[in-house]
């Protein structure tokens, strides 16, 4: 495995993270330091004691001035002007601010914790009361009458920034781990799939390297042991070939002698025991197709999908399935329900799947039994659905009927055992991205298989 010279722990990335959190911060704060005193000094707002210092600068003017007049006031401030009984002459101040303002020039006011301060000014005639606030202050009375005050203002908008530096900073350090990460998520997929065949790229994450290594390793040995398992499986398919080639020529010599026993001058004791040889010569033949047929079953197959006529198709199954039932004398329901104009499909592996379902349903059937075979389309889906009148399934049956060289329960009639049938079939379903559905049905309470494929 490629190893490269930077390689960080986890905890070295954590604290990278951090810091660049606190530096971002510090960055930040600095800029908002900077935003505030900026606009300190363009007036752009006032500090807190703005108010205070200019209600005492008008003390003099306020204390003197014969008739007090809004335009005396000074900015940030309200007042009210009273006699000496505490009349109120002239005021913008109302509701409790007017009450509060009284109790100050009475001097029975006492702090209640508010930010609104009260500047006495006494005069010939009576007095005079400012209001302001210790606090800061925009020059706009508009924003001041619309925004929180300027320090609240400015830690809301640093609070939402700092908020979305935060946010850049964590996706761009998460999409850096998602890359560190990345060779650990392809090389699990890979072997999820028994992909071996690949080399583990580098991750400059030490805790990460250290999980790549093991899996390199796991790799390597599971590599091993599975070569060496496909290379069983491969003689043993090779050796089950050979042999069921080997038997056809012995076969094919004893069915021709009993042929030829057949055709002389024989006892009739005798006939029957030409008449066993050349019965059971033709299941030894059957089981060595099914033999031959299993080793081919493990050879990759790869779709080849067209655009087929869904009539013709099933008329062929229907001919073939009636032909295959006459054998047996066999009674054969056929039912068509919403069938599409045609299908996307490998027309040779879906009829040999169908054929081997329906082959299966005629040896299970009893004699002038009844087969039914019916294919409907609902949901963009095709089903072909094949019920026999003999047994069905066993509960077992149902778990295992689709195993390879799986024997079927004793009960089902015919003397043909092995589940290479249903095995295949269920291979070329799955390569359609279709199902096979085994099951009893309500109605006869014989077998039912049913294949269901996406109608593309």
């Amino acid at each position: 495995m490629e190893v490269k010279k930077k390689i960080f722990t986890l905890k070295v990335v954590f604290f990278k993270y951090l810091l660049t959190l606190g530096l971002a911060f510090i960055v930040f704060a600095g800029l908002y330091l900077g935003v505030f005193f900026l606009g300190e000094n363009n007036d752009m707002f006032f500090i807190p004691s703005y108010s205070e210092n200019l209600a005492r600068g008008a003390k003099s003017l306020l204390a003197s001035a014969p008739e007090i007049t809004e335009n005396m006031i000074p900015y940030g401030c309200k007042f009210a002007v009273f006699d000496k009984k505490y009349k109120v002459i002239k005021t913008n101040l109302d509701g409790k601010d007017l009450l509060t303002a009284i109790e100050y020039a009475k001097g029975t006011y006492s702090k209640d914790g508010s930010k609104k301060n009260y500047y006495f000014i006494e005069r010939q005639e009576g007095s005079c009361v400012l209001q302001y606030y210790i606090q800061m202050s925009y020059q706009s009375e508009f924003l001041n009458k619309h925004l929180p005050d300027p320090e609240n203002t400015m830690v809301i908008i640093f609070a939402i920034i700092y908020f979305f530096i935060v946010f850049i900073i964590t996706a761009i350090y998460a999409k850096k781990l998602n890359k560190h990460l990345s060779p650990l998520l392809q090389a699990t997929e890979k072997i999820k799939k028994q992909d071996l065949d690949f080399d583990i790229k580098y991750s400059g994450i030490k805790e990460f390297n250290d999980v790549l290594l093991s899996i390199s390793d796991m790799k390597t040995e599971l590599r091993k042991s599975l070569e060496e398992q496909w290379n069983i499986e491969r003689a043993k398919k090779e050796q089950i070939s050979a042999l069921a080639h080997d038997l056809k020529t012995p076969l094919t010599i004893i069915k021709g002698n009993a042929e030829l026993l057949s055709d002389s001058t024989i006892s009739k004791e005798q006939q029957e025991y030409v008449n066993y040889i050349s019965k059971n010569s033709i299941q030894i033949e059957k089981y060595i197709k099914i033999l031959i047929e299993i080793s081919n079953s493990e050879k990759p197959l790869f779709l080849q999908l067209e655009e087929i006529d869904s009539i013709n198709f099933i008329n062929t199954i229907k001919d073939q399935l009636e032909a295959i039932a006459n054998t047996k004398g066999l009674k054969v329901k056929f039912i068509k329900t919403l069938i599409p104009k045609s299908i996307m499909i490998d027309k040779s592996l879906l009829y040999r799947a169908i054929m081997n379902v329906i082959s299966n349903a005629v040896n299970y059937c009893p004699n002038n039994g009844e087969i039914c075979f019916e294919v409907k389309s609902e949901d963009n889906k095709i089903r072909f659905i094949t019920t026999d009148s003999g047994n069905g399934f066993s509960g077992e049956d149902i778990k295992s009927a689709t195993k390879q060289f799986y024997m079927g329960d004793s009960s089902r009639a015919s003397k043909i055992h092995f589940g290479i049938g249903l095995y295949i079939t269920e291979s070329f379903v799955n390569l359609h991205g279709g199902r096979l559905y085994i099951a009893n049905s309500l109605i006869t309470g014989g077998a039912q298989v049913t294949i269901e494929i996406p109608i593309c």
